[in-house]
C-alpha cells in the first residue's frame, strides 16, 4: 500500500509538469496585409517609410520635411526604433534651403524616452554654401521628438542659420512594407 501511495504521489507531483507546454503563437493577421506593427502583443514590429515634417526653433526658424525609412518595436513597456531620413529643411525669412541626411535611434521605457542624430547639412543661400554637421540628443517616444543640436563647422558669415537648435519633429508611417512572420521557436518543435 505504501508503494501505491508513493507511486500516486509522484505521478500527481510530476503529471501536471509532463503535460504543461505553451501553445505556439499564431498571428491573426492576414499574411498579405500591409501592417503597422504587427506581431503578439508583448512584441510588436513595424518597417515603413514614413514622412517626416519637422519645425525648428531658435535664434532662426526653420520648416522641414523628409522622407524616412524606419524600424521600431515596442513590448511591455517600453520599446524603440532606428532609421535614416533624407529631408531638406528652409528658412522662410532668409531663403535658406538646406538639404540634410540624418541617422538617428531612439528608444522609451513607459514614459521616458530619449534620441540620438547625426546630420549632415549642406546651407545654400544664393551664391554661399556651407556644410555643418549636427548631432542631436533630445526627449522623445516612439515618433515623437524634441531634439536639441549643435551645428558644427558653422561659417561665421553666413547669416540666418542657428548654431544652437531645437527641433520638434514627427514620424508618419506612409508606406508600411508588407507583413514579414517572424518564426516563432517552440522547444516542442523537433529537428529545429
Amino acid at each position: 500500500m505504501k508503494r501505491y501511495l508513493t507511486l500516486l504521489t509522484l505521478l500527481t507531483l510530476l503529471f501536471p509538469l509532463a503535460t504543461y507546454a505553451q501553445p505556439e503563437y499564431k498571428n491573426p493577421a492576414p499574411k498579405k496585409r500591409l501592417h503597422r506593427m504587427g506581431g503578439p502583443p508583448f512584441a510588436q514590429s513595424e518597417r515603413s517609410i514614413g514622412i517626416v515634417p519637422e519645425i525648428q526653433a531658435g535664434k532662426n526658424f526653420f520648416v522641414g520635411l523628409g522622407v524616412s525609412r524606419g524600424n521600431f518595436f515596442c513590448g511591455e513597456g517600453g520599446g524603440g526604433g532606428f532609421g535614416i531620413t533624407s529631408a531638406v529643411e528652409y528658412n522662410p525669412f532668409a531663403k535658406i534651403v538646406a538639404p540634410k541626411l540624418n541617422v538617428w535611434m531612439n528608444g522609451y521605457f513607459f514614459l521616458a524616452g530619449g534620441n540620438i542624430g547625426l546630420n549632415g547639412i549642406y546651407y545654400v543661400s544664393g551664391d554661399k554654401t556651407n556644410f555643418v554637421i549636427r548631432p542631436e540628443i533630445g526627449l522623445g517616444l516612439l515618433k515623437v521628438f524634441l531634439n536639441y543640436g549643435y551645428n558644427i563647422h558653422l561659417a561665421d558669415d553666413f547669416p540666418g542659420i542657428n548654431k544652437h537648435t531645437f527641433t520638434l519633429t514627427y514620424y508618419h508611417t506612409f508606406y508600411p512594407w508588407k507583413k514579414n512572420e517572424v518564426p516563432y521557436y517552440s522547444p516542442m518543435k523537433s529537428g529545429e
